[in-house]
C-alpha cells in the first residue's frame, strides 16, 4: 500500500500524463481529415472535436474551480462529469484541433500545478468525494475513459479517401 506521499506522486503523474498523450496526439490528428474530426458518427454522438471540447469543458468548469472550492472548504461539492454526456458549451467543430489540444493542456498544467502547490494536509480536505486523492483519480478515471471513446472512434473511422482504408 502506498504511502500519502507515494499516492499524491502517483496521481499527479497520472494527471499530468494528459499532457504528455495530446502531445504524442497531435501529429496523429493533423492527419485526420475534418470530416472525421467534425463528422457524427450517428445522431446525438459527439464529434470527435467535441470530446475534446468535453474534456476542456471539464478541466475549466468543474476539475480546477472544484479544487479550489475544496481548497477554500466553500461549497466542496465535486463530482465528475459523466464521460458519456458531453457539455459543449461552445462551438468546439468551429475551432482548429492544435487549439483544441493546446487549451486542454494548459488547462491540464493549471490542474497540476495547483495540486503540487498544496501542502499535503490539503489533500484530505472533506468534499463531497473524500478528499482531493479521489477526486484525482475520478478526473484519471474520466481522462482514460475519455481517450478510450476517442481511440475507439479514430480506430473505426475511414481515415482517407481510397475505397480500401488504412490498415488498422
Amino acid at each position: 500500500m502506498p504511502t500519502p506521499t507515494e499516492l499524491r506522486s502517483i496521481l499527479l503523474d497520472q494527471l499530468a500524463y494528459l499532457i504528455d498523450e495530446l502531445e504524442a496526439q497531435k501529429g496523429h490528428l493533423a492527419r485526420v481529415p475534418p470530416a472525421v474530426l467534425e463528422g457524427r458518427p450517428f445522431d446525438g454522438e459527439p464529434t470527435l472535436k467535441e470530446m475534446y471540447g468535453c474534456m476542456i469543458d471539464a478541466e475549466e468548469t468543474i476539475h480546477l474551480p472544484g479544487v479550489e472550492r475544496m481548497i477554500r472548504r466553500e461549497a466542496p461539492h465535486v463530482a465528475p462529469p459523466d464521460p458519456a454526456t458531453p457539455v459543449a458549451q461552445e462551438a468546439w467543430n468551429d475551432v482548429d484541433m492544435p487549439d483544441l489540444l493546446a487549451r486542454l493542456q494548459a488547462a491540464r498544467r493549471s490542474l497540476v500545478a495547483l495540486l503540487k502547490a498544496l501542502p499535503p494536509a490539503a489533500w484530505t480536505t472533506a468534499g463531497t468525494l473524500d478528499d482531493l486523492y479521489t477526486l484525482a483519480h475520478a478526473i484519471t478515471r474520466h481522462d482514460a475513459e475519455n481517450l478510450r471513446t476517442i481511440g475507439y472512434r479514430l480506430h473505426e473511422s475511414h481515415l482517407t479517401s481510397r475505397p480500401q482504408d488504412l490498415p488498422k
